[in-house]
């Protein structure tokens, strides 16, 4: 596919940073855009000398263009979700629902018809590492950090993206501990309006464990995975791989991904809404976005509670 992919895009006003960025890439072009607010809509669709699009269901239904990309935050309701279900093109969304977890589990896609995008666990860096890790052995502590400024990204969507890291490299934990930090607490049973930083300490059997701090409030966007193992350690960031021996010395990949000039959150998000409508990037399976969603809501409810949390305890029929 050498033309750019025409987009319909869904975003809040002060995304504007995020879209320009995702345009310099050549990969996409602008097909509409639209904002939950009218006005910002407007101003959006003035900006980029585009046509406004007025009401998300509606042009997922009717408009014409390659791929729809959610960006506003809190929008994806269960009538959004019924809206995406339907529409005869792919959907990818920087956004989570914004229901009780646990009653999107009770969804045969868990809640998430739309693809996740930009996810770290698809980006080149972790591709080659996850090459590797047979030949590094055992994983014994994992260390995610995510960071964005609030243009960019919900903590709560880098928390989903931090957590479903974490799953695939040890799975499913005993137990996790986690709080929040910031000018607005969580609210009980409300998952619209989350701000601020999560941290997250999870322990794993056979004496492993994991670690994730993850916000909005870091200004620039920043996704770092340490991995300390049997075969030493792994830095990985959105396009390259680290492995460094025990002894100290250093293992280079031959097919470690090139460094680009930005690994800022739009260029990302271009690059993989390509390869999610060339089908490069492979649907995740129902029961993974599951027991991710069902990690992030221990994590949750502990922050809540102030205490450790059992996962299986919170949603044990998925995580089982």
């Amino acid at each position: 596919m050498s033309n750019p992919v025409r987009v319909l895009i869904w975003a809040d006003r002060h995304q504007e940073s995020l879209i320009e960025r995702s345009l310099e890439t050549d990969l996409i072009t602008l097909q509409s855009i639209g904002s939950p607010d009218d006005h910002a809509g407007r101003d959006l669709a003035d900006r980029f000398s585009i046509t406004q699009a007025t009401d998300l269901r509606a042009s997922l239904a009717e408009g014409d263009f390659d791929i729809a990309w959610i960006t506003a935050r809190d929008v994806i309701d269960h009538p959004m979700r019924e809206a995406i279900r339907s529409c005869q093109r792919p959907v990818a969304t920087s956004t989570l629902p914004i229901d009780p977890v646990l009653d999107l589990l009770s969804e045969p896609d868990h809640g998430m018809p739309a693809r996740f995008v930009p996810r770290m666990r698809q980006s080149p860096g972790c591709v080659s590492a996850m090459q590797l890790m047979e030949d590094f052995g055992r994983i014994e502590c994992v260390h995610v950090s995510m960071t964005a400024g609030q243009q960019q990204t919900a903590p709560w969507s880098l928390l989903y993206d931090s957590m479903d890291m974490v799953h695939a490299l040890l799975g499913v934990p005993d137990e996790i501990f986690a709080a929040h930090g910031g000018s607005r607490s969580l609210q009980p049973d409300v998952l619209t309006g989350i701000t601020g930083h999560f941290s997250v300490a999870l322990r794993f059997p056979g004496q492993a464990a994991a670690s994730i701090v993850c916000s909005d409030g870091g200004g620039i966007w920043d996704r770092r995975v340490l991995v300390l193992g049997s075969g030493g350690r792994l830095i990985i960031d959105d396009h390259n791989v680290e492995w460094t021996l025990p002894d100290g010395t250093r293992s280079e990949p031959d097919d470690a991904a090139e460094p680009t000039a930005s690994s800022s959150a739009g260029r990302l998000a271009a690059h993989h809404l390509r390869r999610v409508l060339e089908g490069v990037e492979e649907a995740e399976a129902p029961e993974t976005i599951g027991r991710v969603l069902a990690l992030c809501e221990s994590a949750r409810v502990s922050c809540l509670t102030g205490q450790a949390e059992d996962p299986t305890q919170i949603a044990g029929s998925v995580l089982h």
